[in-house]
């Protein structure tokens, strides 16, 4: 397995790409083109992938211009998270990522949400959903 985390390879993908964004099956493809190790298990790398992107400061979603049809959103950096990574090392990040706007209004919500990762869950707490996730399970008739 590759040494990066999936932000550092989301980051690297957005970063080499010549206008600096990526649709989600651009970045899946160019991380199975540099690493081999990602093209087995793809669904479940690819999940964390899109929870990466969703619950990250550092990456925004740019919807498509009327002059460029085709499915899905861009992602980018925030042009703010260039000092994520030190020099350019993508083996550690130097600190997360947090967007000003976001972190002034987490405070004047009284700590609902605390550290914002949404990965430190005590028992029996079920994981944070993206919207239109889970919403309807067809579980129970």
């Amino acid at each position: 397995k590759p040494p990066y985390s999936y932000i550092s390879l989301i980051t690297m993908a957005i970063q080499q790409s010549p206008n600096k964004m990526l649709t989600l099956s651009e970045i899946y493809q160019w991380i199975m083109d540099l690493f081999p190790f990602y093209r087995q298990n793809q669904q479940r790398w690819q999940n964390s992938i899109r929870h990466s992107l969703s619950f990250n400061d550092c990456f925004l979603k740019v919807p498509r211009s009327p002059d460029k049809p085709g499915k899905g959103s861009f992602w980018t950096l925030h042009p703010d998270s260039g000092n994520m990574f030190e020099n350019g090392c993508y083996l550690r990040r130097q600190k997360r990522f947090k967007c000003e706007k976001q972190l002034a209004a987490k405070d004047g919500a009284g700590g609902a949400g605390g550290g914002g990762g949404g990965s430190k869950k005590g028992p029996g707490q079920a994981p944070n959903q993206a919207l239109g996730e889970g919403s309807s399970s067809g579980g129970s008739d």
